[in-house]
């Protein structure tokens, strides 16, 4: 659902129309799948049609489209420049994420990353102790991460 109202979004942008055909060209995907689609996104009044079968997002589906692309941006930024992740690789993980924030979460997340973003010292303190933290797992009954079972020992090394 995300990514249909994000391309409607961007394709008024562009075009300042969208039709099915011209979100099927953008998303790489079938005429029926996008059609199929703007149906469920018609039926929970996101997305209309008009006459001409021009579609166009609702209020409420503008404000969603909006959501996801500043979850987006947020989770980008986190992603790449708090935890060093490659940007690709970022935008990736952001794309999996982006529609399952809440508002509440995401403002949260943007409070966090503008301030390790920030010239605060003791964001500056953080972001370079973090560069150097390696996990490790002081026993599991001390743990506050970990719960039925040591979560370090789950989790495999990334790779470069």
């Amino acid at each position: 659902m995300a990514h249909y109202l994000t391309t409607l979004l961007k394709l008024k942008g562009e075009r300042g129309y969208a039709r099915v055909s011209d979100v099927a060209k953008e998303l790489e995907v079938t005429k029926g799948s996008v059609s199929t689609q703007m149906k469920h996104l018609k039926e929970k009044g996101l997305v209309v049609e008009d006459e001409n079968r021009f579609l166009r997002l609702t209020d409420e589906g503008e404000s969603t489209a909006k959501e996801v692309l500043q979850n987006r941006q947020i989770l980008i930024r986190f992603i790449e420049d708090v935890l060093g992740i490659d940007p690709l690789q970022a935008e990736t993980d952001a794309c999996k994420i982006e529609h399952l924030l809440s508002r509440n979460t995401s403002h949260q997340l943007m409070a966090l990353v503008q301030l390790l973003q920030s010239d605060e010292p003791p964001a500056k303190k953080f972001i370079d102790a973090f560069k150097h933290y390696k996990i490790s797992c002081p026993s599991h009954e001390d743990c506050n991460l970990c719960s039925a079972e040591c979560l370090v020992d789950c989790v495999d090394e990334p790779t470069e």
